[in-house]
């Protein structure tokens, strides 16, 4: 039996739990599978959180379909309760919510209220998941419904995102340090921060949730509203910034590109 099998079978498993109300998948569904290379991650809405050991039956109806079981990598938070099971060199990961504290983060995210990164996790990337997840068993419309909220966002959130990351894209003291020391592992430091915040302002201007740095050309390159030669551009910054004799280049670049993006963005 192959891993797409096994994984229906998982899910039909989990969704005869009283507490589960919903099961959906991220990323394209129809994806070549590598072993060791690939995962399969499952979002589980609940009423309330299913116990270990209810979870852990319902994978035992599956042992001898998997290498490995481990139980609770996640407790809770942005990732739920998380649990992996490997099959045939894939993971698998089912991520239990309720459906409480998914539809509150949702909405509070689509309010404008979570901005920025938290520890290493873009709220804008969970919206950016739903508004695309795979919806493979659910009741009362529970997925359905967060999808229509998600591709819905108020009007000013995106202003909000773009305002909150533009004005952060520059750090004029860090970069002053930069340009006098030209030490390249420092300027790395502080290029990472202000290449975050502006790709974020380029994706709010764009009216696009930002997921993550995954499949960035593609999306620069079909953004209708960007400096010309965007994602070339970015490049180079990244290119002159490895040496002590063009780190100031590529900081005037940075600062170029921040600031056609802020004109674009109050013009817009």
């Amino acid at each position: 039996m192959d891993v797409l099998q096994i994984k229906d079978n998982l899910v039909c498993e989990i969704s005869k739990c009283k507490e589960v109300k919903g099961i959906a998948q991220t990323g394209d569904i129809n994806a070549i599978l590598v072993p060791g290379q690939s995962d399969i991650d499952l979002f589980v809405l609940c009423t309330d959180i299913p116990e270990k050991k209810e979870r852990e039956l319902i994978y035992s109806a599956f042992a001898g379909q998997y290498s490995d079981c481990f139980m609770n990598v996640c407790n809770g938070g942005m990732w739920g309760y998380g649990d992996i099971l490997v099959i045939n060199g894939i993971e698998v990961m089912p991520m239990y919510f309720t459906v409480k504290e998914m539809m509150l983060y949702v909405e509070e995210t689509l309010q404008g209220k979570h901005l920025g990164m938290s520890g290493g996790f873009y709220p804008t990337g969970r919206l950016s998941s739903i508004e695309t997840i795979n919806i493979l068993y659910e009741e009362d419309s529970v997925w359905s419904d967060m999808k229509a909220m998600v591709k819905r966002p108020p009007a000013e959130l995106f202003h909000k995102l773009f305002q909150f990351h533009i004005s952060r894209v520059l750090n004029e003291e860090d970069l002053g340090r930069v340009i006098l020391r030209k030490e390249a592992l420092f300027y790395h430091q502080v290029l990472e921060n202000s290449l975050d915040h502006l790709l974020q302002a380029l994706y709010a201007l764009n009216h696009t949730y930002f997921p993550s740095r995954k499949r960035m050309e593609e999306y620069i390159r079909r953004f209708e509203n960007k400096p010309d030669n965007c994602y070339e551009r970015l490049l180079q910054i990244l290119k002159l910034s490895v040496l002590s004799d063009t780190i100031e280049d590529s900081v005037r670049e940075l600062k170029c590109l921040a600031r056609e993006i802020e004109v674009s963005g109050n013009y817009n």
